[in-house]
């Protein structure tokens, strides 16, 4: 925050009741989906012979028990609004990072196996992004190309572990000849481990009083992210395969290495952190 959060009684009962909407939608959803739509994508998947047929059926489970979570923290946030207290803005943040993320990534399955399109998870994400423009706008007094400079580092934050999880699958497929699952086990680990500290980056660019130590914490994920990331794409695209072609493993890297540049200039770095 760039000054201290003031919570009128008018906000106060307006984003009250946003947070209860985003968190009560957000839990029911979260449950729905799963009775909804994991057996057709896991029979999808099965059928097509995709390799995260054997890994979706952990994965899309622990991203809503992460989307319950955030659903809870908006719970949480609402009580702190209709009681006009200064730590609601605080969980409202990490309530829509930690939403934003776990609403992401299920849409890729679904989408994939085309058992659900467009992805149903988007129902949570799309509503938690409109709102984080706004609650970091009106309640948490931020600029706006700090909000887009934090979207970009919560891509990061994203990204990364998607990466994470579709090293875990090939390396799950590829075992236990360890020579072509080495790649994956090194970089399954070392790829969320960058994206916690993207995540802890993002939610600390807006709440932390420290605001260098953020600074110092995401250009550790970048190089992390970079040292594992383009090793990562360059096998997929080029030793993988018997023909050179094009890998998803690449986004993560390159969104990483974008929000380094910003995070190694001071002049850019102080700019985003001035009103």
């Amino acid at each position: 925050m760039t000054e201290e959060t003031k919570i009128r009684s008018e906000n106060g009962r307006l984003w009250g009741l946003v947070s209860i909407i985003l968190g009560a939608g957000g839990i029911f959803l979260s449950y729905l989906f799963i009775f909804l739509h994991l057996e057709n994508i896991l029979s999808a998947e099965t059928a097509a012979a995709q390799e995260c047929r054997l890994t979706a059926p952990f994965f899309i489970p622990a991203f809503a028990v992460i989307g319950i979570l955030g659903g809870t923290l908006w719970l949480v946030t609402s009580v702190g609004f209709f009681q006009k207290k200064e730590w609601a803005y605080s969980v409202g943040v990490i309530a829509v990072v930690i939403t934003l993320f776990a609403s992401f990534w299920p849409n890729i399955p679904a989408m994939e196996s085309e058992a659900a399109v467009p992805g149903p998870w988007f129902l949570i994400f799309f509503p938690n992004l409109l709102v984080y423009f706004f609650l970091l706008g009106r309640i948490g007094h931020e600029s706006g190309k700090k909000a887009w400079f934090g979207l970009a580092v919560g891509m990061a934050f994203i990204l990364n572990f998607i990466n994470g999880i579709a090293a875990t699958t090939r390396m799950v497929n590829r075992i236990p000849d360890y020579g072509e699952a080495s790649m994956y086990m090194l970089t399954m680990p070392t790829n969320m481990f960058a994206s916690f500290l993207f995540g802890y980056t993002t939610i600390g660019l807006f709440l932390a009083k420290k605001k260098d130590l953020m600074r110092y914490t995401g250009l550790a994920g970048v190089f992390l992210a970079i040292a594992v990331g383009f090793p990562l794409a360059f096998d997929s695209m080029f030793l993988e395969g018997s023909d050179p072609s094009f890998s998803m493993f690449i986004m993560g890297p390159v969104v990483s290495l974008l929000v380094g540049f910003v995070l190694l200039s001071s002049k850019m770095w102080n700019k985003i952190n001035t009103v």
